[in-house]
């Protein structure tokens, strides 16, 4: 009795709750009118964007406005948010503030992968992020729903590991893109190239590869272990032995076995291999995981300047010196000492700092002749490639009186190692024209200045950084 008095309630609760459900039926119904209606059923009012609109050919039963929207907006590139009670309706190019409140940017801060790996490995989400290869941040451009699936994957991907990730692709070449390769293999007979990463661009840009059915892959390599590699292709086989820093690859195939090794230094491999009449490129590649500790210090680099010889048009030497800057890009320590003839050294220490983009300040404290003065320069630089322009305005405060403002002006070209600029400098009232070139070459530098009244001035000195 008791068993059938509970089968009836279930029976009734379910036929209540199935009455509850309304019904919609929209046979080429425009996308508008169709939220209209589905608003008006649930009482629930929405907000829809200019761009709104379409039409649509669905039949379904939902038991609330949020399954329903579901529904309807699932074919379609539009998205939902609700607002305090009002639901919001657009997509990512809406014109109006509906856009700002349904698709909000998420910045993350990486500690333990590299932006670029996660990127990788995002797959088809990765369209909803952007990243700059230069810092450990990575921004999230998408709606709430799929903001938190990117930010459920970069959790699992970003944690401490001993993992190390390694990503390949297999390219089947054509007769031209062979030929061109063999320009290359001629110089390694073995049919392998170790490059780093802006060689690895550049042989690229180069040999064109444009396979029909090309393979990619990207695994998790353990730092140190062997793992064999499922490339799908029965032809080729991939098996890895890694020993912390080094990677040895031995790439297979029915009557060929090719082996390399890559490095930090050389992080990617292109091996040639041959299956029957088929001809096929395999490129590797892997990014160690950064610790937590080098995530601000990316941009790390020390320079030495262990001497700098000074002339003028007689020419006789006018000084000697030197400098070392210790820090980033963004802030470094400098210190400089310099001699000239008939006078005590010339002492300073200060900072270097970026300011804005390309514009970088430095403030020195000096010694010249026993006096002790403040030394403060501003420099900016804009790009156009290979173009430039450049401008400065630095100042010398003594502890009795201020050195004129000196300021320059100049448009120059940069080619290979070589820096060409032209313009004005010199104090405000009293400017006058210039041409300077620098020359930079593994440790060597040279600068030659040319200005209207004073002739020529020469700089010569050795570098080095590490």
């Amino acid at each position: 009795m008791k068993k059938r008095i509970l089968i009836t309630f279930l029976s009734i609760l379910l036929l209540s709750s199935l009455s509850l459900a309304a019904s919609f039926s929209y046979n080429d119904m425009d996308l508008r009118q169709a939220l209209y209606d589905i608003s008006k059923t649930f009482d629930s009012p929405m907000v829809l964007s200019d761009d709104v609109g379409g039409w649509i050919n669905v039949t379904f039963n939902a038991n609330n406005v949020e399954s329903a929207l579901k529904i309807v907006l699932l074919s379609t590139n539009y998205t939902f948010a609700k607002w305090d009670n009002v639901y919001l309706i657009g997509s990512m190019n809406s014109p109006d503030t509906n856009r700002v409140i349904l698709f909000k940017n998420e910045v993350v801060l990486l500690k333990d992968t590299y932006p670029k790996t996660v990127y990788d490995l995002l797959g088809s989400l990765s369209k909803y992020v952007v990243y700059s290869p230069d810092s450990m941040f990575m921004v999230i451009d998408a709606n709430e729903q799929t903001r938190q699936k990117i930010m459920n994957m970069i959790s699992k991907i970003d944690v401490p590991n001993t993992n190390r990730f390694f990503s390949y692709e297999i390219h089947e070449l054509t007769t031209d893109e062979y030929q061109r390769f063999r320009q290359f293999e001629q110089y390694n007979k073995s049919g392998i190239l170790n490059l780093s990463n802006a060689a690895f661009d550049i042989f690229k840009e180069i040999i064109k590869i444009n396979g029909e059915s090309d393979k990619f892959g990207t695994v998790a390599l353990p730092t140190v272990g062997e793992m064999a590699v499922n490339t799908t292709d029965p032809i080729l086989a991939i098996n890895l032995s890694s020993f912390k820093n080094v990677v040895d690859i031995s790439v297979k195939t029915a009557g060929n076995v090719v082996s390399s090794s890559m490095s930090p230094q050389k992080n990617h491999a292109i091996i040639s291999l041959k299956a029957g009449n088929k001809r096929f490129l395999v490129l590797t590649s892997f990014a160690n995981t950064p610790k937590e500790s080098e995530i601000f210090s990316l941009n790390e680099k020390k320079t030495v300047n262990i001497l700098s010889i000074v002339g003028n048009a007689n020419p006789t030497l006018e000084q000697y010196g030197g400098m070392i800057s210790y820090g980033s890009t963004k802030l470094s320590l400098i210190g400089e000492m310099s001699v000239s003839a008939g006078s005590t050294p010339t002492i300073g220490l200060g900072l270097k700092a970026n300011l804005i983009d390309n514009m970088y300040g430095t403030v020195e404290l000096k010694f010249e002749n026993g006096q002790p003065l403040i030394y403060a320069k501003i420099i900016d630089t804009t790009f156009v490639d290979p173009f430039m322009l450049r401008a400065s305005v630095s100042e010398e405060m003594g502890y009795q009186n201020f050195k004129p403002l000196q300021m320059s002006l100049g448009a120059g070209l940069s080619i290979w190692n070589i820096d060409i600029f032209g313009g004005l400098i010199g104090e405000w009232d009293t400017l006058q024209p210039y041409i300077e070139a620098n020359l930079s070459y593994e440790w060597l530098y040279g600068s030659l200045l040319w200005k209207q009244t004073g002739g020529y001035a020469f700089e010569l000195g050795i570098t080095t950084s590490w």
